[in-house]
């Protein structure tokens, strides 16, 4: 039975860490949105696409780079409430120098710190939620921290369609002065909510993990709890012992993450879902959706902030109802159909932008209709992504990394994620500049590709525990494990088992 009260409790806590999310939603889209308003690309001599505008971003994500060599020791050495509050730090001196930028240079200086900072919240906190919630919610609430990147994402591009009849350079500043408000909380909750439970076993605390565990999972007769309890210190127990001397220097030795064959499968997994969910086409909506806009014969920039708005709204739909859904629905059964949609509506705005140049190059007015099928397929494709992908970026890879390597895999997937972000940033300014719609394609392939490995090599998290999944991992065939269903069973003592 859970007490009302400790349940208003962890919904509380788990608030503190999804603000981390909506600090990195609230600037993921605050750039792209800024890059359509003539004040902002004036004051700083700056075009929608090109080479300059995509060294702007690209900083952002070089940061980011930086920041996953840093962000494992942290929230391993420090705990993670500490990992999450040194990334705000930085977060918030960041957006206040964006804000205040004189310079192109000042600007890029900020992007750079915005980038370390919001790095460092969001390698803490998908790793701590995932160790305090009860297991048996782990998917939905899990889940909800990435789908809290939309109440940035619409925040911030809503901000900016307000701002953007406003004269001068506050039309651009006010929204980037905005920004330091969720990483204040969060910094400031961090000293109210507790560590998590996991963190505190393996650093020989055992005792203040069990009663977390008891006082949020349930109480002490709670038979999950108990279970729950049992496995971490089976898992302790068969861990390597270490010097403090061996710690610290673990702290920066990545080859556990590959040093066994476990360990290479689950660094597979988050490989797969970095890559797969990076080269589905979400860069071209997260950082040039207006410029898509203008290749359907969208001209206004008034009508393409909006449709940037409401496209965010739209896209938050889809990843509430894919969280919701997230304990039920299997993992590779949703990565793996998911993919072959985020193709089907791609090649919907393809078709359309082909369209529309094909009238423009006659000099004709493209049709709104066609213009239409094109916003709806952009729509479409955000909301399939949303559904699909973000409410499981980071929680998958806090599902199949044991305590061990937790915090190394979380940044071993934003490293891959921002290097990526990087190669793709760059290129599809340059690309969308000169070959246009024509290079959705590129990504249209790339999704076909990803939903055929899901589904031959997809490992299924839904229904174990954490610790239940190590079993899956020591398989010679980690996936085909991983779909045999296992049982929770009472054994002769009267306590809970895993069987199967």
């Amino acid at each position: 039975m859970y007490d009302r009260t400790l349940l208003i409790c962890l919904d509380a806590i788990l608030l503190v860490a999804f603000l981390n999310a909506t600090s990195s939603g609230f600037d993921g889209s605050l750039l792209g949105s800024i890059n359509a308003e003539p004040q902002y690309l004036n004051f700083f001599h700056l075009k929608s696409v090109g080479s300059s505008t995509g060294l702007v971003f690209i900083l952002y994500n070089a940061a980011s780079i930086v920041g996953c060599a840093f962000g494992g020791p942290i929230m391993d050495f420090f705990g993670r409430r500490r990992g999450m509050q040194s990334g705000c730090f930085f977060t918030i001196a960041g957006a206040a120098l964006a804000a205040g930028a004189q310079t192109q240079e000042q600007f890029k200086a900020s992007r750079f710190l915005l980038g370390f900072g919001v790095i460092l919240q969001t390698l803490s906190a998908p790793v701590y939620v995932t160790e305090i919630i009860p297991p048996q919610w782990r998917g939905r609430l899990g889940g909800f921290y990435n789908t809290f990147y939309f109440t940035g994402s619409i925040t911030g591009t809503g901000v900016v369609y307000g701002t953007s009849l406003m004269k001068g350079t506050i039309a651009w500043r006010l929204p980037l002065a905005l920004q330091v408000i969720p990483p204040a909380l969060v910094f400031l909750g961090c000293f109210l909510v507790p560590e998590s439970p996991r963190w505190l076993a393996s650093r020989g605390r055992m005792e203040e993990a069990t009663a977390l565990i008891y006082k949020y999972h349930g109480g002490p007769d709670n038979e999950v709890a108990k279970l729950e309890i049992r496995e971490i210190e089976t898992h302790i127990r068969n861990s390597k012992p270490q010097t403090a001397g061996d710690y610290i220097r673990g702290l920066w030795d990545y080859r556990e993450l590959f040093s066994t064959h476990s360990a290479r499968w689950r660094t597979g997994m988050i490989t797969l879902i970095t890559l797969a969910s990076q080269f589905a086409g979400n860069t071209i909506l997260t950082f040039f959706q207006p410029v898509m806009f203008t290749a359907l014969g969208i001209t206004s920039v008034q009508r393409k902030l909006l449709l940037t708005f409401a496209s965010a709204i739209v896209s938050c739909s889809g990843a509430v109802i894919g969280s919701s859904t997230n304990d039920w629905i299997k993992r590779r059964y949703r990565f793996a159909f998911g993919s072959f949609c985020l193709a089907a509506a791609l090649s919907l705005v393809a078709a359309m932008s082909s369209y529309v140049a094909a009238s423009q190059a006659l000099k004709e007015v493209p049709s709104t209709t066609i213009s239409g099928f094109g916003i709806f397929g952009i729509f479409l494709f955000g909301w399939i992504f949303a559904f699909v992908y973000t409410p499981n970026q980071s929680l998958y890879c806090t599902e199949v990394t044991n305590q061990e390597i937790r915090a190394k895999g979380i940044s071993l997937h934003s490293l891959e994620s921002n290097l990526v972000t990087i190669l793709f940033t760059y290129t599809t300014s340059i690309a969308l500049g000169t070959i246009s719609w024509k290079y959705y394609f590129v990504w249209i392939a790339v999704d076909i590709v990803s939903g055929f490995l899901w589904w031959f090599l997809g490992v299924e998290v839904v229904g174990r525990t954490i610790e239940e999944l190590d079993a899956c991992f020591e398989a010679p065939f980690p996936p085909g494990a991983s779909w045999k269903l296992t049982k929770v069973v009472r054994t002769e003592d009267g306590t809970l088992a895993i069987k199967g």
